[in-house]
């Protein structure tokens, strides 16, 4: 990087854009990443007499560019395509990975608490994975997952039961929304 910022952009030579190009294309060789970050830092020191609001503009001229760059270099050397990526958000608690679920109707619910007490046979909408230690419910329709201890299973399925079963425990709640929905139907 500070081979190639020591000559770009101030000589304004077309060489200068295909320099850019090669330092990413190494960058990617190396397993290195290009960020925002590491670029203002880089020219902080390799451009001394630039404003901030100089190194600013440049950082915002390129780095999507760079980011571009080093996703198809990574596509080319590494086979890895950027959108085939893991692009599930984890939450951070049991609230959050319902909030970001959105609106789980009672089947849904019915079917998290069977997750979280891993019980991964009868489900449709959510995948269960176990360390042992460890377990991950992922929302499989909004690629949303939450990793927790599995000591924490009875806690969870309480809170579950307190904030969106009434109460109730799981089959119970689950019979009387599916006779509730029965009925409405008839």
């Amino acid at each position: 990087m500070a081979a190639w910022l020591g000559v770009y952009p101030e000589s304004k030579h077309h060489y200068d854009t295909m320099r850019m190009y090669d330092f990413v294309r190494e960058a990617c060789l190396h397993g290195d990443t290009v960020s925002a970050d590491d670029l203002t830092s880089m020219l902080k020191i390799q451009k001394k007499n630039w404003t901030e609001s100089m190194i600013e503009n440049f950082v915002d001229e390129n780095i999507l560019l760079i980011e571009h760059l080093m996703d198809f270099y990574d596509f080319c050397i590494n086979g890895i395509n950027p959108d085939e990526q893991d692009k599930t958000y984890h939450a951070e608690s049991l609230e959050d990975f319902i909030e970001s679920a959105g609106d789980l109707n009672y089947y849904e619910i019915y079917e998290l608490n069977n997750a979280i007490n891993g019980d991964a046979e009868t489900l449709d909408f959510f995948k269960v994975e176990d360390d042992g230690k460890l377990r991950t419910v992922t929302y499989t329709v909004m690629d949303v997952a939450y990793t927790f201890n599995i000591s924490k299973v009875r806690k969870m399925t309480r809170w579950l039961e307190d904030n969106y079963m009434d109460g109730l425990d799981a089959e119970s709640w689950y019979g009387f929304k599916y006779a509730m929905e029965r009925a409405k139907d008839n």
